[in-house]
């Protein structure tokens, strides 16, 4: 048989010459053979970690900067979510605020409705009732008006009256009858409701004797100096109440200021009704005449609490040609006028103090036209002006006239 041979070049190996020259021929599994099957020649990245080292780095450049960019961002959003939370809160918290007390209003007002209801249907009942409604309970087994009563007791703790400090002002010296006349004066205090203020002042400096008066007489106190050197003064009591108006508008005290003196009486009913001043209030006071042979009446004359006239000492000429005519201790003003003139509308921004520069008789006016401009400022009290509030000295001139007469 024939025999058919291929003719095969033969395969060369390493190092071994082929037809006298040199020949290098790589390995299947080199390095050059993988590089050349695993990594074209065009700029791609590589997708093994044979990568070359400059690629790496670069690769590991570019993740660690985005991975900043991303925590930067993420603590920025952060940090302004947390800025902005106590904001948030703070309003959160007022309005939940604002909607409870709207919520106890609107419980209150309900229950004072049905209060006002039950009074209602209580006082329609008339005549006497048969034994059967005399017996009737509720539902529950308690009385119908054992519960009225009892949600009337809870509405009058719920709705507690704020009543106006009463600041008393007394000019006072060192004397014989001092002590006797601050005591009884202080008896009279101690019956008024709180919150009373006694406002005692003194001049030059304060002495140990009213000093330990007024620590015994029970009631809230401050002992005020008028400082003022006063050489040829007919009135210093014109001073010391000055100083007591310094040094409430000073200390900026809201209530009803009233000057009184230790030497008048005063009626306990007078105190209570000062509460109810807005502006400035006046009373009529009994006095006795310089003659004193009758009694008089000074102050308004009322329709209700509005003053339509006054009560004039026809004994005196002078005494009409008066703006208002009442004394020191006929009216009580609101504190307020001191220290806040803006509230009230007043024309001037100077201190209200009382002048001592006029003529007996007009001290008076002179200080209440600083106060009021005319009688639709003021209120009558109490209503209709039908009793007599406070006695002018009374006592001690009618124990001057029983020694005479001895």
């Amino acid at each position: 048989m024939a025999s058919i041979r291929r003719t095969l070049s033969p395969v060369p190996r390493a190092g071994i010459a082929l037809n006298g020259e040199a020949c290098n021929v790589s390995s299947p599994l080199s390095r050059s053979s993988l590089s050349a099957l695993n990594y074209p020649s065009s700029g791609a990245l590589p997708s093994s970690p044979f990568a070359p080292p400059d690629k790496r780095l670069k690769q590991k450049s570019q993740y660690s900067w985005r991975r900043a960019v991303f925590h930067f961002s993420v603590c920025f959003m952060f940090g302004m979510f947390i800025g902005c939370t106590p904001f948030a809160s703070l309003n959160l918290s007022t309005n939940i605020a604002s909607s409870k007390n709207q919520a106890f209003m609107s419980d209150a007002n309900t229950t004072s409705l049905s209060l006002e209801s039950e009074a209602r249907n209580d006082h329609v009942i008339l005549g006497p009732q048969s034994k059967e409604q005399e017996g009737a309970k509720d539902v529950t087994g308690t009385d119908v008006d054992s519960n009225a009563d009892d949600t009337r007791l809870v509405m009058e703790n719920i709705f507690v009256e704020v009543k106006s400090t009463l600041i008393v002002v007394t000019p006072t010296q060192t004397g014989p009858f001092q002590a006797y006349y601050l005591n009884r004066l202080a008896g009279t205090l101690r019956l008024v409701p709180p919150p009373l203020l006694w406002v005692v002042v003194e001049m030059n400096a304060q002495s140990p004797e009213t000093a330990d008066v007024l620590r015994k007489t029970g009631v809230m106190y401050r002992h005020v100096v008028c400082d003022k050197n006063l050489t040829d003064v007919k009135d210093r009591r014109i001073h010391r109440r000055n100083a007591a108006l310094s040094h409430i508008a000073a200390h900026r005290l809201d209530g009803i200021v009233y000057f009184a003196d230790a030497e008048n009486i005063y009626s306990v009913d007078l105190f209570e009704d000062m509460r109810k001043i807005r502006r400035f209030g006046a009373w009529v006071v009994g006095k006795v005449s310089e003659r004193r042979n009758r009694a008089m009446l000074e102050g308004p004359v009322c329709n209700g609490t509005q003053i339509v006239g006054w009560h004039i000492d026809r004994s005196k000429r002078w005494a009409r040609a008066r703006r208002f005519h009442v004394g020191m201790s006929g009216f009580a003003f609101n504190s307020t006028i001191l220290w806040d003139p803006k509230r009230w509308h007043r024309p001037t921004l100077e201190p209200i103090r009382q002048l001592d520069n006029l003529k007996e008789g007009f001290q008076v006016t002179a200080f209440v036209e600083q106060i009021v401009e005319d009688e639709s400022q003021m209120e009558g009290l109490p209503p209709g002006c039908s009793r007599v509030m406070a006695l002018l000295a009374l006592l001690m001139v009618i124990g001057v006239r029983l020694g005479h007469e001895r």
